[in-house]
């Protein structure tokens, strides 16, 4: 048998260091945070950048350039909804990640919108609620990358990342959110995604939430570049990093 401490330096020279660290998975459960536009949402484009599901109000689409200029970003919710799978994590722990993620989200969406704390006109309200979280089992994880006949765990990892797209013993989260005119309360973009680990390694492999951040980060850029889009003010909008 391969020792541990030899199978790990061999999978830390086996894996592509060059992945991004997160990836959209496959599919999404939808675990009731907005469960009244679940009828009207469908598949998004994923070489769009857009989330597993989506809502988009068509009355966006007829919108003139600016229509708004200010955000009033809710705290963000850990929904423990009847199908919620976040059993066995602290609400410390799930209150720090809602914290750290209104913190990502407030710092890219500040950087093109006034952000208030009330409603009023010209103003987009955002709310945003992590569904489910579950972290990633560091060792287990670097181990399952070494190819078999070197590693047992190998086999078992390739059918699980074939079957559902997220690799074995990696992190993941499920975010739902929408977008509303905050004065008449209308809906006019929703959103469902689900962001999985890959087999990347840098500094923060062995941290048993990166995955999570890593997909919180993701997120808060992207909408970023969604609204910036939306907004039709400026041709540059920065992409978010992989």
């Amino acid at each position: 048998m391969i020792p541990l401490q030899r199978v790990v330096l061999i999978a830390m020279v086996l894996l592509f260091t060059g992945c991004p660290a997160t990836k959209q998975a496959r599919t999404v459960e939808r675990l009731g945070f907005l469960k009244d536009l679940y009828p009207v949402m469908t598949e998004g484009n994923e070489s769009a950048g857009e989330s597993l599901l989506i809502y988009k109000n068509p009355k966006v689409a007829l919108l003139p350039p600016n229509s708004y200029t200010k955000i009033l970003l809710d705290p963000v919710l850990i929904f423990r909804g009847p199908e919620s799978k976040m059993h066995g994590i602290s609400q410390s722990q799930t209150q720090l990640l809602a914290d750290t993620f209104y913190a990502l989200i407030y710092q890219e969406l500040s950087k093109d919108f006034e952000m208030v704390d009330k409603p009023g006109p010209k103003t987009l309200r955002v709310q945003v609620a992590m569904t489910h979280l579950e972290e990633s089992w560091p060792m287990l994880d670097v181990v399952s990358a070494v190819p078999a006949p070197m590693n047992a765990l190998a086999a078992g990892s390739v059918l699980k990342t074939a079957a559902t797209g997220k690799p074995a013993f990696t992190g993941e989260a499920v975010i739902e959110a929408k977008v509303s005119d905050a004065a008449t309360g209308e809906v006019l973009r929703g959103i469902v995604d689900r962001r999985v680990g890959t087999k990347k390694l840098d500094a923060d492999s062995f941290n048993t939430w990166a995955d999570v951040y890593e997909s919180l980060r993701y997120w808060a850029e992207n909408g970023r570049y969604s609204l910036c889009k939306a907004r039709q003010v400026q041709t540059d909008c920065p992409k978010p990093r992989a």
